[in-house]
């Protein structure tokens, strides 16, 4: 029985080193990237400095993933076209209900008006609308 639980002990151990090395080396990685001049990307920084100047903003998305909407938001944020996510955090609160409860938690990204016409582009071209739960909205005028 007592070599057993030491044969535990040890590979709980093991298994503790492995994931804290891991861990260091991530963020080793991200600390040598932020070194060279590589930012973080801040995807709403841009988006509130807009509407703080009097740009109009609405929702142009409703997803039931979280990761789809990052992705997208990742598309849109390389062309240029600030964004704001609202309900990221749903998926923590109700785990996986989330993609059965869209009209209740779904999470809604915000773009500005005058970047409508190419956020719809770029997001038709990305193939993701074809997913479930994904509800583009019309234009506001």
């Amino acid at each position: 029985m007592v070599p057993l639980v030491a044969f535990f002990v040890v590979m709980v151990i093991v298994l503790l080193f492995i994931r804290n090395a891991r861990k260091s080396a991530k963020d080793e990685l991200f600390t040598a990237s932020l070194a060279e001049g590589q930012e973080e990307p801040d995807f709403e920084k841009e988006f509130f400095a807009c509407t703080e100047k009097g740009e109009k903003s609405q929702l142009l998305l409703s997803l039931a993933s979280l990761q789809d909407c990052m992705l997208l938001r990742s598309l849109l944020h390389a062309d240029g076209i600030p964004s704001h996510v609202e309900g990221e955090h749903m998926n923590n609160i109700y785990g996986g209900l989330t993609g059965t409860m869209t009209s209740v938690v779904a999470t809604k990204l915000y773009i500005l008006c005058s970047d409508y016409d190419k956020a719809v582009e770029i997001i038709k071209d990305s193939k993701i609308s074809s997913l479930n739960g994904l509800t583009i909205f019309e234009k506001e005028i």
